[in-house]
């Protein structure tokens, strides 16, 4: 494994040491990757272009209305009766919500038309220290907002008014979830020109059961029914903004870039929308636009979203994702293949089954079939230990461990496997996050890109468990080696 001129007891530690670091450190360094990724802010530079935009937008509005159903999936809100009739009275959409499918980060592209990538919040799951500029209820005055829970999201925008407020409302939680439904009629029935109202239940429910579960399918009745009451009590002139922020999986979670968590169903009604029997899809930051238009607000000038008309004629699908760029993908590509190549190289057998780094296809086979592509969506993919991925590559350890006891090198397996963990590092931007700043070439960033970030999550397990049984072959090794030994000497 090591070319060094050493007698053979110094390269067998060598490579015992090197083993067993890669065995031992893959855990701790996977958890200082999560960490970075989803606790850090930092925009993610991109080449996102929508177009210029020269068509009419939304005529101003006297009062608007949205309400934000936390948590719907576009599959599950498709046969909502009270969200359908708004959607039957105006404009029926499949909103792009871009990446990561994060409510708070969501929200602020809703309410400033900047995406995730530009604003820099990613994960970001606190309150913002001060309004982003330029956000729209900041220039509405009387805006008011309601969140079933969490209010620290709409205390984030702006608004002039927010609930729960602790100097009227009920401290406990629950005594104010009893009481919101109530709140948030009143408050849409106000003369409030923006009124802003947050439903949480659904997403809750998502997390705690999955989008699947009986109590989430119960919570979506529930927030149906609550937005039927809210629309009969609004002013008769006010447009009406319903949308969600992102899907869950069926056994719950989001945050990734799946277009059934991403794309989610929206409506828009009232003044100066005509009733579409069409369905068109559109990017969140067009629907910012959208707003700030009906508000009379400007919305920061490297604001993305296009006018309303020329949102809906032009879907542009997925062009607000970022990806990694043509050199990122040419080098990724150049490492993979030299790895590979070189763990190939290391058996020199003229049958080309010894040659095929087993132990990693197992190991990827066993990751698909348990866990699916990887997402960020999928919770193991955070888990500190990554105990669920980490069984789904049991199979692939005692296939490397069978292989080193056979007499294959290390190097064979391990050296693939490293190959494709250092590919996706650099397609998730992993040296710009770490390495760069470290060098005081830039600042610190998440080390974010849809797909090989959660990519990168699992090869950290993968590379572990090959590393675990080439580890525990290698130090078998010599007592291999003895009782063969003795066995030819007994013969």
């Amino acid at each position: 494994m090591i070319a060094l001129r050493t007698n053979p007891a110094t390269r067998w530690l060598l490579g015992a040491a090197v083993l067993a670091s890669l065995a031992l450190g893959a855990n701790p360094a996977r958890k200082a990757f999560v960490r970075a990724l989803v606790g850090r802010d930092g925009q993610v530079p991109m080449d996102m272009f929508l177009g210029t935009s020269s068509g009419p937008g939304l005529a101003p509005a006297q009062h608007v209305r949205v309400v934000l159903l936390d948590g719907l999936g576009a599959a599950t809100a498709s046969g909502l009766p009270a969200l359908s009739a708004v959607c039957a009275a105006g404009q029926e959409l499949r909103i792009d919500v871009g990446f990561p499918t994060v409510s708070l980060p969501v929200q602020a592209a809703l309410w400033t038309g900047r995406t995730q990538q530009q604003s820099g919040l990613q994960y970001r799951a606190t309150q913002l220290e001060a309004p982003p500029a330029g956000a729209t209820p900041s220039q509405v005055p009387g805006s008011v907002a309601l969140a079933e829970s969490h209010p620290e999201i709409v205390r984030s925008f702006g608004f002039t008014s927010t609930r729960p407020d602790p100097a009227r409302d009920p401290e406990d939680p629950e005594a104010w979830r009893a009481a919101f439904p109530e709140q948030a009629v009143q408050a849409v029935a106000s003369s409030s020109r923006l009124v802003h109202v947050h439903v949480l239940r659904v997403d809750e429910a998502g997390h705690a059961a999955g989008a699947a579960s009986s109590a989430y399918t119960e919570a979506v009745r529930g927030a149906d029914e609550l937005l039927g009451r809210l629309r009969a009590a609004s002013p008769a002139d006010a447009l009406w903004v319903v949308l969600a922020d992102h899907g869950h999986r069926p056994a719950g979670g989001h945050g990734g870039e799946e277009p059934e968590i991403r794309i989610v169903r929206g409506c828009v009604a009232g003044p100066g929308i005509a009733p579409s029997p069409t369905v068109a899809s559109i990017h969140l930051v067009d629907l910012a636009r959208a707003l700030a238009d009906a508000l009379g607000a400007e919305l920061p000038s490297d604001a993305r979203g296009r006018r309303w008309s020329d949102a809906l004629a032009d879907p542009a699908p997925g062009v607000t994702l970022p990806r990694p760029g043509a050199m990122r993908v040419a080098i990724a590509g150049l490492l993979a293949i030299l790895a590979i190549g070189w763990g190939v190289r290391s058996d020199r057998s003229s049958r080309w089954w010894p040659r095929v780094p087993w132990a990693l296809l197992v190991a990827l086979v066993g990751i698909g079939v348990m866990h699916g592509w990887p997402s960020l969506s999928d919770p193991p993919v955070f888990a500190p230990r990554g105990l669920q991925l980490w069984l789904a590559c049991v199979p692939a350890a005692v296939l490397a461990l069978g292989l080193g006891l056979a007499g294959q090198s290390p190097r064979a397996q391990l050296a693939p496997a490293l190959g494709l963990f250092a590919a996706a590092l650099v397609l998730c931007r992993a040296p710009e996050a770490w390495l760069l700043p470290g060098l005081g070439l830039g600042e610190a960033g998440p080390p974010l890109m849809p797909r090989w970030s959660a990519t990168v999550s699992v090869l950290f397990v993968v590379v572990r468990s090959v590393a675990e049984g080439a580890a525990l072959a290698w130090l078998l090794r010599p007592l291999g080696t003895r009782l063969r030994s003795r066995t030819r000497a007994g013969a």
